[in-house]
């Protein structure tokens, strides 16, 4: 028998905690409420909260048709590209000789819209060794793609560095880094530790970054953006930041994968995690994000911590919205599957304000089995004013088994329905906990809330828009 939803609510005062619960036995939402401070709490009703639908960034470009070819490097030794002095033309193609080099610098390419610099690989491009690294600086519509030779699906490499693979300084636009390979990386495999003062105007903030189709094989943290809030000012800025289709695995202390620190409208997509933090029991966000945003099809296995630690805020006075969606997390040693909060202090009216948060069609098993915690699908914290959806998620085997699917730690209690929680994969009618696929009688097929605005599950199955299943897979 399946337990459809179930709630629980927390305040946490400095030396006491007050504990109140909510059952939701059926699909209609009918609530029987147990509380020790008072008799009934309102549920807000946030159904207006939608996400709107924009345009997918997910979607390749155009390809690009270059006019001309330019040939760089020797193949070995110190490279250095710097725009101010070459004259680079609009649609240049830059190919790098393949081979070992100590470093690579490119700085100061600066291309007008609609006029791409393309640099990639001719041959495999290595950076090997201790503190042997790409420098870029100053760049706007460029890409470095490592997809330059056939047959060779990752043409940059990154290995063995005891330091730092790749650093970004100065300002970035408009900037695609893709198919390249990190291993045994000591640091950080990207860093773009962005903290200019944001005023409002086109120059003070970064946007639309690209960092798509990489693997990570025994390294530190993958990506960090910088950027923060502080008594009203706004820092590091970065606008539409797009990170997909990274394969990360075996990082034993890794703790967090990616951290942006003020982001507004990132894309986090079909990016997969597997086997970190076996030594790590920091309170981790596998993907620390501040900011709004898109979570999705994204597949976190073998890990300690949050898949993200979404933390809401909104730069500007029109609340935008973080969206959690069609996500597969299983195996978790500790902590549950999500989190969302927003911290007051990054609130400063007129300049700064909330976000509203939806998580939903989600699936999350086997978590926080070192039952050294509470799990659910995702631990609801205070929002500064936002509110909080949370459907159409699938769960179980949840450690301690208090058959959670929202916990609330604050005063925002999350509206939830059309979830289902059960005890076993088995009982969740699921057929295998590698595909996650549902079988016919699964009391989560074809069960859900209406979701016109996701078409597709985890696997790119077409969902009804009216009676999609519960869960990331259709």
């Amino acid at each position: 028998m399946h337990q459809v939803e179930k709630i629980m609510h927390k305040t946490i005062p400095l030396k006491m905690r007050t504990l109140s619960i909510i059952f939701i036995f059926s699909l209609s939402s009918i609530l029987l409420l147990a509380s020790c401070k008072k008799n009934s709490i309102e549920n807000p009703d946030i159904s207006v909260v939608l996400p709107g639908s924009g345009p997918d960034t997910t979607k390749a470009p155009a390809p690009i048709v270059y006019d001309r070819t330019v040939n760089i490097g020797t193949g070995s030794g110190v490279l250095n590209f710097d725009g101010a002095t070459f004259g680079v033309k609009c649609n240049d193609l830059i190919k790098i000789k393949g081979g070992n080099y100590t470093s690579i610098n490119i700085k100061n390419v600066i291309s007008a819209d609609g006029c791409p610099i393309t640099f990639k690989n001719d041959g495999l491009v290595e950076l090997a060794g201790n503190y042997n690294a790409m420098s870029l600086e100053n760049l706007k519509n460029v890409y470095i793609s490592g997809d330059g030779t056939p047959g060779l699906a990752k043409g940059f490499s990154f290995r063995d560095n005891s330091y730092r693979a790749v650093v970004i300084t100065g300002t970035l636009n408009k900037f695609t880094f893709q198919y390249a390979a990190f291993k045994n990386i000591g640091d950080l495999d990207i860093t773009f530790k962005y903290n200019d003062v944001y005023d409002g105007t086109e120059g003070s903030y970064s946007k639309d970054l690209k960092f798509l189709n990489m693997s990570c094989d025994n390294t530190a943290q993958f990506l960090t953006t910088g950027g923060y809030i502080q008594g009203g000012v706004v820092y590091g800025l970065v606008k539409n930041i797009e990170v997909a289709n990274i394969d990360f695995q075996n990082a034993p202390d890794v703790g967090t994968v990616v951290f942006m620190g003020n982001v507004e409208n990132y894309n986090i997509h079909n990016n997969k995690i597997n086997n970190i933090n076996t030594s790590n029991n920091n309170h981790n966000g596998i993907f620390q994000i501040a900011g709004n945003g898109r979570f999705h099809d994204n597949l976190v296995t073998n890990h300690q911590g949050n898949a993200i630690r979404a933390w809401g805020h909104t730069v500007g006075s029109t609340p935008k919205d973080i969206l959690i969606y069609n996500n597969i997390v299983l195996n978790s040693r500790k902590y549950s599957g999500f989190e969302v909060q927003a911290y007051a202090d990054r609130i400063t009216p007129g300049k700064t304000t909330y976000t509203n948060a939806i998580i939903f069609n989600n699936t999350c098993g086997n978590l926080n089995l070192s039952n050294d915690w509470q799990a659910a699908v995702v631990d609801v914290y205070g929002m500064s004013g936002g509110k909080v959806d949370v459907y159409n998620n699938l769960g179980f085997n949840f450690m301690p088994n208090q058959k959670l699917i929202a916990l609330q730690w604050a005063e925002v209690i999350p509206n939830a329905s059309y979830n289902i929680y059960n005890e076993t994969s088995g009982q969740a009618g699921i057929t295998d906990q590698t595909s996650l696929n549902l079988t016919s009688n699964s009391a989560a097929k074809y069960k859900g809330r209406p979701t016109p605005f996701v078409i597709t599950d985890f696997y790119g199955k077409p969902r009804s828009a009216t009676a999609p299943s519960i869960g990331a897979v259709e």
